[in-house]
């Protein structure tokens, strides 16, 4: 197998409307958003930036205009490859790259935590073989899917094919610790599942049920949602979950 290349190598601006980039976009004041670039680190390199990488309007008509993170951060958990990231639709493309590498086999299982269930179906698709070529996936994620519409992409792709949603205390009791023993499952976490909206369920539950799924994971992938959380809020949970899990 040849060499894959990790993706997200230079940062840059998405200036279309399209992607993430099209909520909103002719009353927004902002009319670009950025996506930064990956490197390997641990969970103490992940930081806000400085630049907006989501926007959207409020209830009342109001922008509010998201940072992001500095860089994307590539570290591991358990030896677990594990990207840790802003917007959710980023998760495709690393899941992508483990599959190219031959870390993550076709028709995963995908534990996807999450206070949305990120099923819209995308305009178009890509093929599996498509998804071996890293520039083309990264064009993809970012031009049309957003942060609602990656978990089909993905299915129909060949990554995944199973998926668990956990998105309420119900889908948490319900849970089938089985599921877990999947000898190739991602484990997806978008960190809003922390937010203000979700706080009728125990942050100790929550950060306990997480931290049981980790050691299983063939790849962890962990959002931090700025349009859907507080980033500081978002990456003290981020800590919570992985604390004791890198050394």
């Amino acid at each position: 197998m040849s060499t894959v290349v990790d993706p997200y190598r230079e940062p840059f601006y998405i200036t279309d409307p399209v992607s993430n980039n099209t909520f909103s976009i002719k009353k927004r004041i902002h009319k670009r958003i950025y996506v930064t670039s990956l490197k390997e680190g641990k969970v103490e390199d992940v930081r806000i930036g400085s630049k907006i990488v989501f926007e959207d309007m409020d209830e009342d008509g109001a922008p509010i205009p998201c940072l992001g993170l500095e860089h994307f951060v590539k570290t591991s958990l358990k030896k677990i490859p594990t990207y840790i990231f802003d917007n959710h639709n980023h998760a495709f493309t690393f899941w992508c790259a483990e599959n190219a590498k031959g870390k993550l086999q076709n028709d995963a299982l995908l534990i996807h935590i999450d206070q949305h269930k990120d099923t819209r179906k995308p305009k178009s698709y890509l093929s599996n073989e498509d998804i071996k070529d890293m520039k083309k996936v990264e064009i993809y994620t970012n031009t049309v899917l957003n942060v609602g519409n990656f978990i089909p992409a993905a299915q129909e792709a060949g990554v995944i094919h199973d998926v668990v949603i956990i998105d309420s205390i119900a889908s948490m009791d319900s849970f089938e610790k089985d599921d877990r023993e999947c000898k190739n499952m991602i484990l997806d976490i978008d960190l809003d599942f922390f937010s203000n909206d979700m706080e009728y369920i125990s942050s100790d539950y929550k950060v306990e049920f997480i931290r049981d799924l980790i050691p299983y994971a063939s790849i962890i992938t962990i959002a931090t949602s700025p349009f859907f959380i507080e980033q500081r809020k978002a990456i003290h949970w981020l800590k919570e979950i992985t604390q004791g899990f890198q050394k």
